[in-house]
């Protein structure tokens, strides 16, 4: 079902991580600064980018034969460095992969906001995927033991922009403006704390914080990195500190743009492919049910 471009048998990561595209090297970045001595496995999935508008069935499978894809190399710990599949696929993610460790993107950046917020009204920018999951109003209800004030803004340009080096000048300025203007309406005055809830979004984070000061701006990925630490002795972690990628299409776009997003150069990248199709062999090797 898939062409794996490394020896499986001798290439074992401590992380693999996925995204639909390169939204996730920011998350990698991260995780790279924390586990310096560790091996990682990145997985694109540039050419079914992106996933934010797509439905849950098909993130869902999606998010399955991307794990399929990484679970061959026998990865310690599987991270679904996507917002979409950590707030519609997480759970599918659990099961099919046990006795993997699976983390995701929500939880993490929702304890950060709620030890920061002090109004108790947080905003959420996301992809329309994550904001109409309902998934943060869930995480901070479990977190909080409260009916949570959370206020979602979908944001649909902001990963192209970034895709593309838009990070700032008019354009992006503009835009952003648009999007957060929601958070300065009576209904959702008092908004002092907003997740970045797409890996996309961190580059924006210098011209966010200039345009709107009085809001603080949690970063997801680096919260989750810092809460990997705790759960790991990083001490005992053994690697080389090998890094490799796997992108479905756009393999030098990958290493070009994909480089600002990681705050390095980028190499030993491969292209691999997932070939879409029935899902039967998926469902059974992880004893899941059609949902």
């Amino acid at each position: 079902m898939y062409n794996f471009p490394e020896d499986t048998e001798t290439f074992s990561p401590g992380f693999a991580l996925f995204d639909s595209g390169m939204g996730g090297l920011s998350v990698l970045r991260h995780f790279l600064d924390q586990f310096p001595q560790d091996d990682f496995l990145y997985l694109g999935d540039m050419a079914r980018f992106p996933y934010g508008s797509k439905s849950r069935e098909t993130i869902r499978r999606f998010a399955l034969e991307d794990a399929a894809t990484l679970m061959a190399f026998r990865p310690k710990t599987l991270v679904a460095a996507c917002f979409t599949v950590s707030s519609q696929a997480l759970d599918d993610l659990v099961e099919f992969c046990a006795p993997v460790r699976v983390v995701g993107m929500v939880e993490a950046g929702a304890r950060a906001a709620l030890s920061r917020t002090r109004t108790g009204r947080v905003g959420v920018l996301g992809t329309e995927g994550t904001i109409q999951s309902g998934a943060y109003p869930a995480v901070f209800r479990r977190l909080s033991g409260q009916e949570p004030e959370v206020f979602g803004v979908a944001c649909p340009l902001f990963a192209p922009m970034v895709e593309e080096g838009w990070i700032d000048g008019d354009i992006p300025e503009s835009i952003a403006r648009e999007y957060l203007s929601v958070f300065l309406e009576s209904r959702t005055s008092g908004v002092d704390t907003v997740i970045l809830g797409c890996t996309h979004y961190p580059p924006l984070l210098p011209l966010l914080t200039r345009l709107f000061p009085e809001m603080a701006f949690i970063d997801p990925g680096l919260e989750l990195a810092k809460s990997e630490v705790e759960a790991h002795n990083v001490k005992e972690r053994k690697g080389k500190g090998q890094v490799s990628y796997l992108v479905t299409d756009g393999r030098e776009r990958f290493q070009r743009v994909g480089q600002h997003l990681l705050g390095r150069h980028i190499e030993n990248v491969h292209e691999v492919t997932i070939n879409s199709g029935d899902l039967s062999m998926v469902y059974s090797q992880g004893g899941l049910s059609e949902k």
